[in-house]
């Protein structure tokens, strides 16, 4: 035991020396009850068009997690799902979000706070 107090320090955390500053941090987390936080939802939807990337968006804006069926738009126009692709990467990018593919015909995009992982090759 007089090891570890050795190597990590006896001194209590009440035992600040004046000279180092202390500074207070709030948890935003703690700051909130269970019952206050907002829930984040893993939602799925097809994308058929341009069109649907703005409920893609506010949903992202939302702190959703969205899972998009690609399969419709990829089997009738291949140019315009490349063209809401990119601008849901543009959307993912300016919020700080990530954008993965899931299948060949699913896509997932998160909100800022949650990162996705890469497989690497």
């Amino acid at each position: 035991m007089k090891a570890l107090k050795r190597m990590f320090g006896g001194s209590k955390p009440s035992e600040v020396s004046p000279e180092v500053p202390v500074m207070e941090v709030e948890d935003v987390r703690k700051a909130k009850s269970a019952s206050e936080l907002e829930p984040i939802y893993v939602k799925s939807m097809e994308l058929r068009s341009l069109v649907d990337v703005q409920e893609v968006a506010d949903e992202l804006r939302a702190g959703n997690i969205m899972i998009l069926e690609i399969s419709t738009l990829m089997n009738q126009d291949p140019e315009e799902l490349k063209r809401a692709i990119d601008q849901i990467k543009g959307i993912c990018q300016a919020i700080g979000g990530d954008v993965g593919r899931l299948t060949e015909s699913k896509v997932i995009a998160t909100p800022r706070f949650v990162s996705i992982q890469f497989k690497k090759a």
